[in-house]
């Protein structure tokens, strides 16, 4: 009877710890918006995206019984959850994920969390990525503006075949509102450069369609998103976004999560000081995407791209 008590006051108190950081991390989100420093989309609610993501991180890895929560400072944590709140995007659909690297925190956006940010953006109507197989006709040409752009694609579906080595590339188109097209193309051997400065390739093996459109798509939106005249506090959070840009494994994921016992000791006695920008930067403006009903995101469920 006693040990259940116990576990009953240590659920009641690791709920309060979660409130107090989840709302700590949401109160600073909203003085941004106050301030004028970003602009989230109407149907975004950041504190149930926080709450989804929190629940993320505290989740117990099945191979050494330790939380990600657990294997990161507090201050990166809540720097991670503020990247994600920033950009409007959410754990729990898949638009990005949380990765430690040494005893910090990341966020990093899969490629439907990318897409997301860039039809956000001023001027952006859509985004898509194609992978070229082997057997299939690819065309590029030289517009009258010197510009690469597309062309055609004979896609052989037989050519599909979802193997590495059959991929001979893969391609990005970003349409702004006005129709121009902006493509952005990589050979397998540039995908495969890239990949190579990730921690682990399993990922790249195991999933080579999606991580391939993966990769050209966070090639084509640095460019793109690098001259954008949005928000500074936003492109701030996706370039940080971008910075590692290639997840590990399922596996690593349950693995990689140093927080819990210090947020314990700190949470309810210290403030965690989040940074802001020293003025107030010109406000995003935001082309609204219907968001889908969230669901808790499982690591499990594979790496979401």
């Amino acid at each position: 009877m006693t040990n259940q008590v116990a576990q009953q006051q240590n659920q009641v108190a690791q709920k309060e710890k979660q409130n107090a950081f989840v709302t700590q991390v949401a109160k600073k989100i909203e003085d941004m918006k106050q301030q004028g420093q970003i602009n989230l989309p109407d149907n975004y609610s950041a504190v149930n995206a926080l709450q989804a993501a929190y629940f993320t991180l505290t989740e117990v890895s099945f191979s050494d019984k330790t939380a990600l929560i657990d294997k990161v400072t507090p201050e990166s944590v809540a720097f991670a959850l503020q990247d994600m709140a920033i950009q409007g995007l959410s754990v729990a659909k898949k638009q990005g994920y949380f990765v430690p690297y040494g005893n910090k925190l990341q966020f990093l956006r899969s490629y439907h969390g990318t897409q997301a940010v860039l039809k956000r953006l001023h001027g952006v109507k859509d985004i898509w990525a194609n992978v070229i197989w082997k057997g299939e006709e690819f065309e590029v040409e030289y517009n009258e503006r010197g510009q690469l752009a597309f062309k055609g694609h004979k896609v052989n579906w037989k050519a599909a075949t979802g193997k590495k080595e059959d991929i001979e590339g893969a391609y990005c188109i970003i349409e702004r509102e006005d129709g121009t097209q902006f493509l952005t193309v990589m050979t397998m051997d540039e995908i495969l450069t890239a990949w190579s400065t990730a921690k682990t390739q399993n990922v790249q093996n195991k999933y080579p369609q999606e991580m391939a459109k993966r990769t050209v798509i966070n090639r084509a939106s640095k460019a793109f998103i690098n001259t954008s005249d949005d928000s500074d506090l936003l492109i701030d959070a996706v370039n940080r976004s971008t910075e590692n840009e290639f997840e590990p494994t399922v596996k690593d994921m349950g693995d990689i999560e140093e927080v819990k016992r210090e947020i314990e000791q700190n949470a309810n006695t210290e403030e965690i000081d989040i940074q802001e920008p020293p003025t107030p930067v010109q406000d995003a403006d935001y082309v609204e995407v219907p968001q889908q009903e969230q669901q808790q995101a499982s690591f499990a469920d594979g790496p979401g791209f």
